[in-house]
């Protein structure tokens, strides 16, 4: 912020900016968001009037309709600029503690709805088959892809039937249910962990088979999951502090889902 915006010089102190016990911008009609800003922030002449001419300025940090303060946090103007949106119903389902980043990642798309598949690439205009890759049955979408299709059905199935529950049949419900799937903790997290790790790995395996024509069997995809889940798993174990009768992750791991 300048002389071009504020018309004061570069070298003015405060009581340039008063006129006749008023501020210079009290007038003003511009639009400029910065000379709006101004006027909601600065304190009243009066204020500035009583002040100790022998004392040195010191910046004040004003946010919203909080008192002006000398400390500034970055935090707090960062919240103040960026307002935290509704916090959606699958959150805790998305970012919970322990999870694989790169799994949580495609996890958070599919909840928003921004994978390609193909009923959405369709609608977009392009002229594709809209056949399911894995299946070669019926037309793919969210649901069918990652919960409707016998393929996925297969992996999701393996890991929900080796903890004895049967999560819902819909996409949405399903993501919302996996928030509290069951009353022990360590097979609770290890099903959010089975979640993310099949549906990244079948939409791997479904771009795989678009972009390269290879393709790999259900029970390869439950076998390349299960590797990656024991190995995620082993350092959480080892980070728990556990106390019997309770037993680590690890060992409800192999105890129901190996």
């Amino acid at each position: 912020m300048g002389p071009r915006v504020t018309g004061l010089p570069r070298s003015a102190v405060v009581v340039d900016a008063l006129s006749e016990g008023r501020w210079w911008l009290s007038n003003s009609r511009s639009r400029n968001p910065i000379i709006q800003l101004l006027k909601n922030c600065l304190p009243l002449p009066s204020v500035v009037n009583q002040l100790d001419e022998a004392e040195d300025d010191v910046y004040l940090w004003k946010i919203g309709d909080r008192h002006a303060t000398t400390v500034f946090s970055t935090a707090d103007t960062w919240n103040h600029l960026h307002p935290p949106g509704t916090k959606m119903d699958w959150f805790d389902a998305v970012w919970f503690k322990g999870r694989i980043p790169k799994h949580s990642f495609i996890a958070w798309l599919n909840s928003r709805h921004r994978l390609h598949t193909k009923d959405r690439l369709i609608r977009w205009g392009l002229i594709i088959p809209p056949t399911c890759l894995l299946c070669n049955s019926f037309d793919e979408s969210r649901q069918h892809l990652f919960f409707d299709c016998s393929y996925a059905a297969d992996v999701w199935h393996f890991f929900s039937g080796k903890a004895h529950v049967s999560p819902p049949n819909l996409f949405d419900d399903g993501v919302r249910w996996l928030k509290n799937p069951c009353r022990d903790k360590n097979t609770a997290l290890i099903l959010r962990l089975a979640f993310q790790a099949s549906m990244y790995y079948i939409w791997k395996e479904r771009n795989s088979r678009l972009h390269s024509a290879s393709s790999k069997p259900s029970s390869a995809l439950i076998l390349e999951i299960k590797n990656i889940l024991r190995s995620h798993l082993d350092p959480l174990s080892r980070a728990q502090r556990v106390i019997p009768p309770a037993v680590s992750l690890l060992a409800t791991w192999f105890g129901i889902f190996q």
